[in-house]
């Protein structure tokens, strides 16, 4: 390329002092030399803040700029021509007169973990320590692999590959681009793995070679020196950082392609530091900057906000919620519940996820329909995964429809997952098929009341009278006289069985039996209130025949149970097999905790003879402590184990351990009277337990002269956003069951609003003496403690409660 007459014959190009810095500078230089062969080009090497600091993390004093400012200085005050970056390192912002004229072609795009053995990522051994000074970095490498230790780690390439051959890490994570411009992507000592975007999606601008300049200088230059390709690359990518304060610690990562005229661009983003988000979309013609930067700040905007998911619960049954419900609820940012979703579900939610009720019992409505809509636009606009939880499915008269008009509109991103409709549940657990070849060929799904606004006789009962297939009414029990009634009158057999279910598929299930013209008096025979559904047709005859459920010991009792995850899960299995609604609602939660005595006992578990676990909690997070720390079970060969109960023996054997010791009594104040007086003066113990636990094992070994560590593994908190529902729904069970005193406070205290205690009506059922002094210190009424402390002792408890009560009737 031929020069202008005017232009310059000396460039001045600044960068920074590494070895990646210069190999980059000089990729410019040589492009320049080959357009301009009169040019004479001068490399300025300059040191900025982030090449000083290197024993602090880049956040700490500046992010992304420092490696930019010193040579951005250079070329205001005109003693550089260019400053060449990694475009990733460009601060969002640049000084006025000054910009990014070039992109050169972009090099390959992937994350590199490199060991020494060549050990894969997903195969390093728990406790592995990787390297890397990016949380975009760790929060996708710990999706891959989340038994790794992330440690920081700074310097140049040969500066971290040292480091990783000091031993100091077990893998690093670097850009492939720049390996491969130092040309060390293969051979030597090191071993390299690449990161597909799909598992570590690169940083805004990875790859690319930026050249900055003052604006309006060297333009031809900067003309043969930009790739068009590169160019709309970078700018949807840092269009889209851009959009999202990019300058902010919140990990984010971008990833443009173009396909002929066509830009994609596939983005992350984890706006708490802790949950990935991924989008993507693409726009034709994206080649220019100006339609680039319109993807970017598109994707930006869908990025930051969320989504709402209308989800089905099923008829209330916790056994018939979909895989999908589950999936969405687990992963929520905010769960928006209705009363006709199991309460069992709330326990699926994250311990940070926010609960709003919004639901309703017949006419009693907690929020308007509106106020629920304009809830969930204002939620997912706000950047937050919004679950609407809704009873059965929620387009069977559930008002998706609606709710999904609602968001389409406002422009929110909304996903469908249907649920188990009662229409066809319910009847099933009443032991009526909907269809049957000798009696329906099909089932007819009607609302049984309607809207305010509509008219009364809008149904056209003449069809319906004639339907030879099953009717339907769901939300009808006050209009069942008026169906019954209309349908009579247009024709249909005064005869036809029909049955009224309430609350099918729950303990509270109860079935009411007629015929049309006399199931709205065994209705109120049986006390049938709502939500109920009626099913008019000859399936109905079936029932005597088929019917299947509540014939267990526990059927028809609602039980609470409100101990930790684990053991509610536990306890909610055990009283499941013999027919009992479980209502898991652990009012507690453990919260593993950190310390230096932790950190001691982990690192040399064979200083110590015994080692004591008071629950399985303890079991469960010692193990996985000892394991995220590189440490295998080899280390505690020399151990000998006590635990306080049969389930925490359990958990110990599940890890491969036998407890060598069990108290007769499963409470700490037996151990520390059978289990104490066994051990020699010498012996040295260790105490791995709950930070609120009882002193009773300190006080014996004190008195015994017995040297002892204590290391506090978890604490236990109080879920405090159940209250409102617990209040709620406190009336609707038969039992509570309560297994620590901690549960006991928790349920005692969440009880209360506005300094009153609402009635329990609920027979409280203990877990043992322990649990029952805490709960009569806490002012409960106590119904019976179990004389085995096991979840198997309190469903011992019931079943005898229950089969005493039947011979009272």
């Amino acid at each position: 390329m031929e020069m202008e007459d005017n232009m310059q014959d000396l460039i001045r190009i600044g960068t920074r002092k590494s070895r990646l810095a210069l190999v980059q500078t000089n990729i410019v230089r040589q492009k320049i030399e080959e357009a301009f062969p009169g040019i004479r080009v001068e490399i300025c090497e300059m040191s900025t803040k982030g090449d000083e600091l290197l024993d602090r993390t880049l956040t700490s004093f500046g992010g992304k700029g420092v490696f930019t400012q010193e040579l951005e200085e250079a070329l205001l005050d005109e003693r550089i021509d260019l400053a060449v970056h990694s475009a990733k390192d460009m601060p969002m912002d640049f000084p006025k007169g000054l910009g990014i004229g070039a992109a050169l072609k972009r090099g390959p795009v992937e994350d590199v973990i490199v060991t020494k053995d060549g050990t894969k990522l997903v195969d390093l051994k728990p406790g592995s320590v990787v390297g890397t000074g990016s949380l975009r970095r760790e929060l996708q490498i710990r999706a891959l692999n989340p038994l790794v230790v992330i440690r920081p780690i700074r310097g140049n390439v040969q500066t971290r590959l040292k480091k990783l051959t000091d031993g100091l890490y077990d893998a690093i994570v670097l850009a492939s681009a720049g390996l491969e411009r130092l040309d060390m992507v293969s051979g030597g000592e090191f071993h390299f793995e690449k990161l597909s975007p799909d598992q570590c999606l690169p940083a805004a601008g990875q790859a690319i070679l930026a050249v900055e300049t003052k604006n309006g200088h060297l333009t031809e230059v900067i003309e043969a020196l930009n790739d068009a390709e590169a160019m709309a690359m970078l700018s949807a990518e840092r269009a889209y950082l851009k959009a999202i304060d990019g300058s902010c610690n919140a990990p984010a990562a971008a990833l443009a392609k173009v396909e002929g005229t066509k830009l994609s661009m596939e983005v992350l983003f984890a706006q708490d530091a802790k949950h990935v988000k991924r989008a993507s979309g693409s726009i034709e013609n994206g080649i220019q900057p100006e339609q680039a930067e319109a993807l970017g700040q598109e994707l930006a905007r869908k990025i930051c906000q969320g989504k709402v998911w209308l989800v089905g619960a099923g008829p209330g049954d916790e056994r018939l919620v979909t895989q999908r419900c589950l999936s969405c609820i687990r992963s929520a940012d905010v769960l928006v519940y209705d009363s006709l979703a199991t309460d069992s579900l709330l326990n699926e939610a994250r311990p940070d996820a926010e609960l709003i009720y919004a639901g309703k019992r017949s006419s009693h409505h907690h929020l308007k329909q509106e106020e629920t809509n304009a809830l969930l636009i204002r939620l997912a606009k706000e950047g937050k995964n919004v679950v609407r939880l809704k009873g059965g499915d929620p387009f069977i008269f559930g008002r998706g429809g609606e709710e999904a008009q609602e968001l389409k509109e406002a422009g929110v991103d909304y996903e469908i997952v249907p649920g188990v409709s009662s229409c066809y549940g319910a009847p099933a657990y009443a032991g009526i098929p909907v269809t049957h070849r000798d009696h329906a060929s099909s089932f007819h799904v009607i609302t049984g009341h309607e809207g305010a606004h509509k008219d009364s006789t809008v149904l056209d009962y003449g069809t319906l009278a004639k339907e030879e297939g099953t009717l339907v009414f769901l939300m009808g029990l006050k209009n069942l006289p008026n169906i019954t009634k209309n349908l009579i009158a247009n024709g249909k057999n005064p005869k036809t069985p029909a049955a009224v279910v309430q609350e099918g598929t729950t303990a509270r299930q109860k079935v009411a039996v007629g015929t049309l013209e006399t199931i709205v008096e065994e209705a109120k025979k049986a006390g049938i209130q709502t939500p109920a559904i009626t099913v008019i047709g000859d399936v109905v005859s079936l029932r005597n025949e088929i019917g299947w459920y509540g014939n267990q010991p526990l059927s028809g009792k609602r039980v609470l149970v409100t101990a930790t995850e684990k053991m509610t899960e536990h306890l909610a299995e055990v009283l499941e097999e013999e027919g009992a609604e479980a209502i898991r609602f652990s009012l507690i939660h453990t919260e593993a905790l950190e310390s230096p005595e932790l950190d001691r006992l982990v690192a040399h578990p064979e200083a110590y003879g015994w080692m004591v676990f008071t629950s399985s909690n303890g079991v469960e997070l010692f193990f996985k402590k000892l394991l995220a720390a590189g440490k295998d079970f080899r280390s505690l060969a020399n151990l000998k184990f006590a635990v306080v109960g049969e389930g925490t023996a359990k958990a110990l054997a599940g890890k491969g351990f036998l407890a060598d010791f069990v108290p007769t009594k499963y409470t700490s104040r037996t151990l520390a009277k059978e289990w104490v007086p066994t051990l020699q003066k010498d012996e040295r113990v260790v105490l791995v337990r709950a930070e609120e636990a009882s002193k009773e094992l300190d006080q014996a070994l004190d008195e015994a002269g017995i040297a002892y560590s204590k290391v506090s593994m978890y604490h236990t908190a109080v879920d405090l956003r159940k209250a409102e529902e617990l209040r709620r729904m406190i009336s609707q069970v038969d039992y509570v069951t309560l297994c620590s005193g901690s549960a006991v406070r928790a349920f005692a205290s969440m009880l209360e609003e506005d300094g009153v205690r609402v009635d329990c009506p609920a027979k409280i059922i203990c877990i043992g003496p322990v649990t029952e002094k805490a709960a009569e210190t806490a002012g409960l009424a106590v119904g019976q403690s179990a004389v085995e402390y096991t979840a198997e002792g309190i469903r011992n408890v019931l079943l005898a409660d229950v089969k005493a009560g039947k011979k009272e009737k």
